[in-house]
């Protein structure tokens, strides 16, 4: 039996899409949807929409007045490649080759170690999506960045504010006594009207209010949310709160829906991370904010259909290439590529808010 009797490019890409564990989404995909671009730039016009201009009057039988467009700037970044190969073992291979009957119990433990291996890859792309995805809906520090880090002596960063335009009007960052872990003396409901008004303010419906469950939890024991659940229950007060009541006093004083997120992930050192990270929170409107542009890597261009290699391309862009080597040693290597940069047309329709001093 041959490895490739049991293991493809293909059948690694059905796998992955035909896992329940796999169907749930990265949240960020609800901002920043997967499109497909055939070249490895992206470009995508930065405007601000704010509110509508009245239309000026004109005389009869004249000309009509020229309007200039809105301040708009067209960006355009090289998108970057994230590539990364596992190699299967010659024992793993010796031992498919051993087994002659495909219903062997062990073939399955053999071929499970293989697929999980081309599974962790497939999850490392999509990590690496989502967490430029999430750089952007919770820009710490209040401007909006992606860095990746040194690559072969190249500086992978992305800014999306270089002047400061956007943190100066949608990022607030709150102080000493005003900070959400401030129990007595914060006013959550008041920092959240403020995102609210800011965006209603330019013509943005405010919808969603992001958050992961460490800054949810400091809203439980703040007083001025407790204060207003006991107005609610005429009057009776409580120490605590538990998370669904304080999502929905949040929507019943804001409007908004309280989207809890608690991903996390590992980086390339094995630290883990949370996606969305402590202690911010995203106001956003019901738009998307952009989208996630999935380019062509080099394996889908210039190997797709080559008889010597086994390639496989996911909907959302993500490469599998399965190729032998006949050495000597044999090495059966799996790689998946995947060259993606989310756009952020809509940046002007989120409003972030810092709400502690850590």
């Amino acid at each position: 039996m041959l490895l490739t009797d049991v293991f493809s490019a293909e059948a690694v890409t059905i796998r992955q899409t035909s896992d329940p564990s796999n169907r749930e989404a990265f949240l960020g995909t609800q901002f920043f949807p997967v499109r497909r671009t055939m070249g490895v730039e992206l470009k995508w016009l930065k405007t601000h929409k704010g509110l509508g201009i009245a239309l000026k009057p004109s005389a009869l039988d004249s000309m009509a007045t020229i309007r200039t467009r809105g301040g708009f700037q067209a960006v355009t970044e090289q998108m970057p490649l994230f590539r990364e190969s596992m190699q299967i073992s010659e024992k793993d291979l010796a031992e498919i080759q051993r087994i002659q009957q495909s219903n062997d119990p062990y073939l399955d433990e053999v071929l499970r170690h293989i697929y999980d291996d081309a599974d962790e890859l497939i999850r490392g792309a999509q990590i690496s999506a989502e967490r430029m995805r999430m750089a952007l809906l919770a820009p710490q520090g209040g401007t909006p960045i992606i860095k990746l880090g040194m690559v072969d002596n190249t500086q992978y960063n992305y800014n999306y504010d270089e002047d400061g335009t956007w943190k100066s009007t949608n990022y607030l960052e709150l102080t000493t006594t005003d900070c959400w872990d401030a129990p007595t003396t914060a006013t959550p409901l008041n920092d959240i009207q403020t995102g609210v008004d800011y965006l209603s303010s330019v013509g943005v419906v405010p919808t969603y209010i992001v958050m992961n469950s460490t800054t949810l939890n400091l809203l439980t024991q703040c007083e001025q949310v407790q204060k207003m659940f006991a107005a609610r229950q005429y009057g009776i007060n409580t120490g605590y709160l538990d998370k669904n009541t304080v999502k929905s006093i949040i929507a019943g004083a804001t409007g908004l829906t309280v989207l809890e997120y608690n991903k996390q992930y590992k980086d390339y050192d094995g630290t883990s991370y949370k996606y969305y990270p402590d202690g911010y929170v995203s106001i956003v409107g019901s738009d998307v904010l952009g989208y996630t542009w999935a380019g062509v890597t080099p394996e889908e261009r210039t190997l797709l259909g080559d008889p010597k290699v086994d390639v496989s391309v996911m909907d959302n862009g993500i490469a599998i290439a399965v190729q032998t080597t006949y050495g000597p040693p044999v090495q059966h290597s799996t790689t998946a590529s995947m060259i993606a940069l989310p756009s952020f047309e809509g940046m002007d329709s989120i409003y972030v808010i810092k709400v502690t001093d850590d």
